[in-house]
């Protein structure tokens, strides 16, 4: 897969900071990611040490998807205007602020300075992400693109897992408000290696001009724009089903501690890694650069999987069910950034890829909020799945009813 990056040029200066660059963002996405998901990692600490319910407990997972979901589109349409290296750095620093803020507020229990201070942080979160994906775009030509973003992205599941894994542990070394300015330290330090390495070579862009109000006005006319951002906001719902509740799912069905639980949840994000690349190149190389099939793999292989883990007895076949599903559902993530610019003009791929991003955080912060209601009101997690299955069967019947984007030679209006 790397070697289809590279390209012929294999080991030349280009190709070697091509490949660093890719590197740099996919720890960076870690770092991220990591901190994103620390609350949802600590989720029965959280609700016994600050006293809230599950949907408040939920809502501190999502508090910087919300941001993200405000400011994304004006956000875009700025990025598009400038050379985004320097966003970098300022980005990541507005996050370990904010990660310092977590702390703080969650040190003295003040809950909603928490809230405020996740929100801050989705500020950066959300410019290192928009930043990250422009990076690949400009840096590799189009019929590496899908696989680059794709495994530039990878970093973020990655992140998840760590964090996952890590961050009962560090509550068990440090306490547990420390956790998030751990996370939020590292991407500032990587955000600033990411600053060095992309200064390193030129990078090409499709256009140079900056998106037209004209031009705004025909990707919001795009029908072919809208079916991308549905599916990208069932796609990311259904990840985040799992990706927030399984931890607590598991604890108090099979009676494991959170740490154990955390790992065992750790696989579902961490298997991002290659499932990511995976279905970028799987579309690039085997699918002639189609998407269609590898979006519609994903929501059908995730809807069986979730059928059945429902009805999983132990919790070796469960977590084995939930590592398979977490394949299909991240086939399709990465590809969901590549597809939607493929339907705009050149000078409008920065805001479709804001577009499909704030899809993205809206999904996520929709999903475990609206699992944690519908526990709290039934008092049963099994309705977890019964969700699962319905957004996994709604994103299906999505891509049935959407356009092909790849190896078209003009956008779709």
């Amino acid at each position: 897969m790397l070697d289809g990056l590279v390209g012929d040029g294999g080991l030349a200066e280009g190709s070697v900071w091509r490949v660093t660059t890719l590197v740099v963002a996919w720890l960076l996405l870690l770092a991220v990611g990591a901190y994103l998901i620390t609350p949802a990692s600590l989720l029965t600490v959280v609700m016994a040490d600050l006293g809230v319910t599950e949907t408040t407990a939920a809502a501190l997972v999502s508090m910087p998807q919300v941001t993200a979901t405000v400011i994304g589109i004006p956000v875009g349409l700025y990025l598009d205007r400038i050379d985004t290296r320097a966003a970098v750095p300022a980005a990541a620093a507005v996050l370990f602020v904010g990660s310092l803020g977590d702390w703080f507020a969650a040190s003295e229990r003040i809950v909603p300075l928490l809230i405020a201070s996740r929100l801050f942080a989705g500020i950066g979160m959300f410019v290192l992400w928009v930043v990250s994906i422009n990076t690949a775009s400009s840096t590799f030509p189009p019929d590496r693109r899908a696989t680059a973003t794709s495994v530039i992205i990878s970093g973020y599941p990655a992140g998840y897992a760590l964090g996952q894994l890590g961050a009962p542990r560090l509550a068990g070394v440090i306490d547990w408000p420390g956790v998030f300015p751990v996370f939020g330290g590292a991407a500032l330090l990587l955000s600033l290696a990411l600053y060095a390495v992309v200064g390193r070579f030129s990078r090409s862009r499709a256009s140079t001009a900056p998106i037209s109000v004209s031009g705004f006005k025909r990707v919001l006319r795009n029908r072919n724009v809208w079916m991308v951002v549905a599916v990208t906001i069932l796609g990311y719902s259904l990840y985040m089903v799992f990706n927030s509740w399984m931890p607590t799912y598991i604890t108090g069905r099979f009676g494991v501690s959170l740490a154990e639980s955390g790992a065992f949840v750790a696989l579902f994000p961490a298997v991002g890694v290659l499932a990511r690349p995976t279905g970028g190149w799987l579309s690039d190389r085997l699918l002639a650069r189609r998407r269609r099939p590898v979006f519609a793999t994903s929501f059908v292989g995730a809807t069986v999987l979730a059928v059945a883990m429902f009805y999983s007895t132990t919790i070796a076949a469960l977590v084995a069910m939930l590592v398979l599903a977490g394949v299909f559902i991240q086939l399709q993530i990465g590809l969901m950034y590549q597809s939607i610019q493929e339907f705009v003009e050149p000078s409008a791929a920065g805001t479709a890829v804001s577009l499909a991003s704030v899809a993205g955080w809206l999904g996520s912060f929709l999903a475990p909020v609206l699992a944690g209601e519908l526990v709290a009101t039934t008092g049963t997690y099994g309705v977890l799945f019964a969700l699962a299955v319905g957004l996994g069967v709604t994103g299906a019947l999505t891509v049935w009813r959407m356009a092909e984007s790849g190896g078209s030679p003009s956008p779709t209006h």
